[in-house]
Formats: C-alpha cells, structure tokens, sequence
C-alpha cells in the first residue's frame, strides 16, 4: 500500500526465464508456501484478493497455499518445533475449518496439536466465509474459475507486458489465446495511478470479468487507463 514496489526488479528476471521454458516447462509463482511468511500479514481482504489475482492470470501454474484461500493470518512467537525457524511456524498452522474447537481442525485437546491454531476473536474460516458472498474465499473460487474457462488464461498463452515501469504503477499485461485478449490492470499502491501503453488490438468493449471497473480510455492504439488505488481489473476485448 505504501507504493513502495518496483515490478521492474521481477519482470527483468522474469521475462528472460519464461521465454527459455516455453513449451518445455511452467514455471511456478508460489503464493506462499510453508518456509515463508503467510500472505496475511497485516494485509486487507482486497489486497490479497489481487495478489491472487495476480497468481492466477500469469503464465504457468498457480500455486495456492492451503489456508490463503480464506486469509489464514501469520502467527507470532509459536514454538519451534521441527525446524519451523521464524517465520514458518506462523504459516504452518492448522486449517481453520469452521469456529468451533480447534477451528474445526482437530477434536484433540489443544496441547496436543502440532502447533497452535489462531485463538483472535473471529478469526478467518472456511464455514463462515462459505456464508459471505463476499468473503475472499469466495472471491478466491471466482477466480478460479476464470483461470479454467478463458483460453487466454492458459498456462501457455501469450503474455505480453504493456506497461511496467521502474518504480511506478500500475502494472499492466495482456494475456491471448484461443481466439481471446484479455487485459489484466494491477494497482496494489493505496494512491490512484494512470498509464498510457499500446493497446493495437481491435475491440468492441473491454467487458469486466473479475476486479472493478477502472476509467479507459482509446485514441487510435493508445489506451490510457486511470486506476484508483488498490484496484485491479481483469477485461476481456470483445471484438
């Protein structure tokens, strides 16, 4: 949120590596995994809804760690136990099923559990977001879903960065396949950001799939786009 990011130190790297592995491999983009941090750390429910956003529009294969699906929170001082150094034994709690005993986990005493489950007052689980429409779990299954139904989503569709400059925002790509674009708009910094870029594909609307609507704008091949903070948006080109 402070708009401290740079994609410029990942997209340099990046680039140049899924290049050397198309058609001979996915390169994975783990949204978390058991030796780091969880992505819930002192993080809103909109940011990691755009993190994963994010995960699920790349090339390759998305990788979702059990429990960001629903905003599973980092932990502080638990024990180290198995090698779990600081920061993965907060991120290797038990999945938190609904709000009952042991968050639904496990019907052991407490002191019996590999480690601890999160003991704040409402604390994320799966029973009660499954409730909430708009829960990020839900948000989560929407984009799922979306990664299986459009082509341009595939794990070898075309991805061409459109704007990604150094120590700017947003961060802006398109993604093709199958016969369809899709444009993907990214602006996790909490102040507004605007961008003009070449936009050379031939489209009716930009119909809104997933994320809010951001203010667009076509003269000839230029799109300029204006994106409130915090803000992500999936389109599709419909021609």
């Amino acid at each position: 949120r402070e708009g401290k990011g740079n994609i410029k130190n990942f997209l340099d790297g990046y680039y140049s590596a899924w290049q050397d592995t198309r058609s001979k491999g996915y390169i994975c983009l783990p949204l978390g995994n058991h030796d780091i941090a969880r992505l819930n750390n002192q993080r809103s429910v909109d940011d990691l809804e755009m993190i994963i956003a994010w995960g699920m529009t790349m090339p390759g294969v998305p990788f979702l760690y059990y429990g960001n699906e629903i905003g599973m929170r980092q932990l502080k001082d638990l024990p180290q136990i198995e090698g779990c150094y600081k920061p993965r034994a907060g991120a290797r709690t038990p999945m938190q099923w609904t709000p009952f005993g042991n968050l639904g986990f496990s019907t052991a005493k407490p002191s019996q559990l590999y480690l601890p489950v999160d003991a704040a007052p409402g604390a994320p689980n799966v029973a009660a977001e499954e409730r909430d429409p708009d829960s990020l779990l839900n948000r989560v299954r929407k984009l799922i879903r979306l990664k299986h139904t459009e082509p341009a989503l595939a794990a070898y569709a075309e991805f061409v960065p459109l704007y990604a400059k150094e120590n700017t925002y947003p961060f802006v790509y398109a993604r093709a396949g199958g016969g369809e674009t899709l444009l993907v708009i990214l602006n996790p910094a909490a102040s507004a950001a605007s961008a003009e870029f070449n936009f050379p594909i031939e489209y009716r609307e930009l119909k809104l799939l997933a994320g809010k609507e951001v203010h667009t704008t076509q003269d000839g091949q230029t799109l300029k786009i204006e994106v409130p903070g915090q803000t992500y948006a999936i389109y599709q080109a419909v021609k």
